[in-house]
């Protein structure tokens, strides 16, 4: 295994890692994971709409938006930026929130690194 191989190795062990401790609502270590993971990657759209999730969670619906846009910037492509995005801008609170992590693996080959991407479930 190569140094870059092991270095993509780690940081999708910190989205799937940060994904879970949002899930979990531990957003101290969730925050922790998704930094770890831009310094990794800095290109990367996974940790922008995690970050995104994690302000949404924290009650800043702006930097939310701020993330998912930043998300849906670095690839426009990767499906749950473009779904967070879309529901933080058209939510009118009359329903509960559904996040979608981007943590499933689907078939679709993802743009950024070319390895199937993590598209989305909803929780």
């Amino acid at each position: 295994m190569n140094n870059s191989e092991v270095k993509n190795d780690v940081f999708w062990q910190k989205i799937l890692q940060a994904a879970d401790s949002l899930r979990n609502k531990e957003l101290e270590n969730a925050f922790k994971q998704i930094v770890e993971a831009i310094c990794l990657d800095p290109d990367a759209p996974h940790p922008h709409n995690l970050l995104g999730i994690y302000y949404e969670l924290s009650e800043n619906g702006n930097l939310a938006r701020r993330h998912y846009r930043a998300a849906y910037s670095l690839d426009p492509t990767f499906k749950p930026a473009c779904i967070n995005l879309e529901r933080i801008c058209m939510d009118f609170g009359n329903r509960p929130t559904t996040y979608d992590f981007g943590d499933v693996p689907s078939e679709e080959p993802d743009a950024h690194n070319e390895t199937k991407q993590f598209n989305y479930r909803r929780t």
